[in-house]
């Protein structure tokens, strides 16, 4: 949907395994540690919707870093949102640095091409599989994971991918039962190519139901300039409350303009859409980062204390987003406000 800028990948280049860390080993030699009596299901407020991003810290592997966005916002947000590439081991330091400070971590976690599928289901990577399941079940806490996300993008044959998907999950209920499954195409397979329905692995694999969608500016095409939140995610939530699973918008953005500066007022009327027509959704994921692209840059931090920071900044205060309980991040300044450079 979005891409990366300098000499990192696209989004879509992680799931292609775009960096492989060839010094990153298979995590077979995990201990994975009891669950106790934390579930998935804990995750999903009884009312509100948790509030998320992945924040570029000029880690190119995927690995986000809230603390900065934080600080500009003031509130500490729900969830961080990591990615990783199927050669890659998982940010298992961020992840608990995360939970330390009561966020939920958020890992997009890539399968590779159709060929790895395949093998996949051959079996060929199940110790990828199983030391993964045990690297996260050894967090001992639940976390949500969207396996190869953005999966109508990325492949053809939907029957493949549903068996995979049940494969894959199969194995982490016995490693890590703490992990929730978040099953997450664009929007646009639910709207516009029909995919949703093909790909979905039935409800006994799901835990959360999910979709990405962008705001970008297309004057030459009225339907799709700046297309308001409420008509990227209405049919995919809608999708979700039908299978009572929660909803999950993983990642949005609303590109940041010079000369047609819309950001803060499509970030306004998300927020009171969400309020008043997304009853099910129950986490929303900002991507906080500026792409090479023209029409692909998301931080709502520029300028520093403009309109789009003040809108976001008012969707991270507003207690309906904060459904565990608001806490201002940590600050070195005396008064404990957030500092400002």
């Amino acid at each position: 949907m979005t891409g990366l800028p300098g000499p990192g990948p696209s989004r879509r280049g992680f799931g292609r395994g775009a960096l492989a860390l060839a010094a990153a080993p298979l995590l077979t030699a995990v201990p994975a540690r009891a669950a106790g009596t934390a579930s998935t299901a804990s995750l999903i407020p009884p009312s509100g919707a948790h509030l998320g991003a992945y924040n570029y810290i000029g880690d190119d592997t995927g690995v986000s870093g809230p603390e900065p966005l934080e600080s500009k916002l003031g509130q500490r947000l729900g969830i961080n949102h990591c990615f990783q590439m199927y050669d890659a081991a998982p940010p298992l330091a961020r992840m608990r640095t995360d939970l330390a400070a009561g966020r939920i971590p958020m890992l997009s976690w890539a399968a590779g091409d159709t060929a790895r599928l395949r093998a996949i289901l051959a079996g060929t990577h199940d110790a990828w599989i199983d030391g993964q399941a045990r690297a996260l079940g050894s967090l001992g806490a639940p976390l949500l994971l969207r396996f190869t996300w953005e999966f109508d993008l990325r492949y053809a044959d939907s029957a493949l991918f549903k068996d995979v998907w049940r494969y894959v999950h199969g194995r982490f209920a016995r490693e890590a039962p703490l992990v929730a499954f978040v099953w997450c195409p664009t929007w646009r397979a639910y709207r516009e190519t029909a995919k949703a329905e093909p790909f979905y692995p039935g409800d006994a694999y799901v835990d959360w139901i999910g979709a990405d969608g962008y705001a970008r500016p297309r004057p030459a095409e009225p339907a799709y300039d700046y297309r308001p939140f409420s008509l990227l995610f209405d049919a995919a939530h809608a999708f979700a409350v039908d299978r009572g699973k929660p909803f999950v918008v993983g990642e949005t953005g609303v590109h940041r303009a010079d000369s047609d500066p819309v950001q803060a007022a499509w970030l306004t009327a998300a927020h009171g859409a969400v309020k008043e027509s997304f009853p099910g959704l129950k986490a929303l994921v900002y991507f906080h980062r500026d792409g090479e692209q023209e029409d692909a840059h998301w931080r709502v931090t520029v300028p520093d204390g403009g309109p789009a920071q003040r809108a976001f900044t008012a969707i991270a205060a507003d207690p309906w987003f904060s459904p565990t309980g608001r806490r201002r991040p940590r600050s070195t300044a005396p008064d404990r406000r957030p500092s400002r450079p």
